[in-house]
């Protein structure tokens, strides 16, 4: 407890003295707890108390400096944890929950600092993709909750990516883009080959103006040997009637077939169709999601899902949500959260999750 109490104080004294030097550095974070049951998995049922269904549990510090001239730095560094304490389940819980192997490790899902101003911004370090960004703008589960478009693989492309460096233009009449470069020394080659190749890129465009939005993007991953592993075009759309907000997503991932890698090198289409209908403090949310792969026979999804949220405040909602997938001969996708990666069922098999909770935004 003392320890703990020196670190605040120490935390305290720098952000005392950072804002004496004119920057603004705010402490963040988000606790996320829910009840979810998974049914159809190749191991029997699950019902657990589950740490970040709609939302990764997780803290962050973030700032910026005026540096004078419309010119700031940014910065924003953060990590994950295990609201619901240690679990022996199995092995594709949250790694912030096993402490397994492979985990994200401290500040593991973001750490990178930029510049801002009237050019852009340019940002550096450990960041979202773009790609994984329009995902999860465009699911009304938000890439979370039992519903999340997630549960189908996202197709293979990574949520984050390690040495990128990143460009996003100024808003033009509600035009922007932005592109990423990532080095090869952050995709976890061997030692050997990790300066090899360019670890790859991702590009942008995006038009959001009233109630029109729509997103083009393409993702590309390379092994040593410069083949990708990822190859994903990807185009999203949204339009808001008041009464609803109706949006449409469809992805085409075409890896080359002699790259060297464990992921999953089928071409792989997949379309979602979704809506949000507000109500009150609170809002339904509904999907419909279908995959198929074009390289192995009978390997397509589909996955139905609906959800409600209830806000408390600003900063506390509650949730539930429910998402059935059922599987062609030859797949075996499952429904997860948030945070799980799913309880995988046998081939052919079906899956279904059900979860309701409390998220916490402070």
């Amino acid at each position: 407890m003392k320890k703990s109490l020196i670190a605040l104080a120490v935390f305290g004294a720098f952000s005392g003295a950072a804002l004496a030097d004119g920057s603004n550095v705010q402490l963040y974070g988000l606790i996320d707890l829910g009840v979810t049951h998974f049914s159809g998995g190749a191991g029997g049922n699950v019902t657990q108390l589950s740490s970040g269904v709609q939302s990764g549990s997780r803290i962050g510090v973030k700032g910026t400096e005026d540096l004078g001239g419309g010119l700031a730095t940014i910065f924003d560094v953060e990590t994950g944890f295990c609201a619901s304490g240690s679990t022996s389940a199995p092995a594709t819980q949250s790694a912030y929950c096993t402490g397994g192997p492979g985990g994200p490790g401290f500040m593991g899902r973001q750490a990178w600092v930029g510049l801002k101003g009237d050019f852009g911004t340019v940002q550096a370090g450990r960041q979202y993709t773009l790609t994984f960004d329009d995902q999860a703008n465009i699911d009304p589960f938000g890439y979370g909750l039992t519903g999340s478009i997630s549960n189908m693989g996202t197709v293979g492309v990574p949520a984050r990516a390690s040495q990128v460096i990143g460009y996003t233009s100024p808003n033009l009449s509600g035009f922007t883009v932005a592109a990423q470069y990532m080095f090869g020394a952050g995709m976890q080659y061997a030692a050997a080959d990790q300066y090899k190749a360019t670890g790859g890129y991702n590009l942008q465009a995006s038009y959001a103006n009233g109630p029109i939005g729509v997103t083009l993007s393409y993702i590309r991953a390379n092994d040593p040997s410069g083949n990708a592993f990822v190859k994903d075009t990807e185009i999203s759309g949204s339009y808001n009637f008041g009464v609803a907000k109706v949006v449409g997503y469809y992805t085409d991932n075409k890896p080359d077939t002699n790259a060297v890698s464990t992921a999953n090198l089928d071409n792989i289409k997949a379309y979602m169709l979704g809506v949000t209908v507000p109500v009150g403090p609170g809002a339904i949310l509904a999907s419909y999601t279908h995959l198929s792969n074009d390289t192995v026979a009978n390997a397509g999804a589909k996955q139905y899902a609906v959800g409600y949220t209830y806000s408390l405040s600003k900063q506390t909602n509650l949730y539930a949500s429910y998402a059935h997938i059922s599987n062609d001969t030859a797949a075996k996708y499952a429904v997860g959260d948030s945070t799980d990666g799913g309880f995988a069922p046998t081939a052919g098999g079906s899956s279904s999750g059900l979860g309701f909770g409390i998220r916490h935004q402070f």
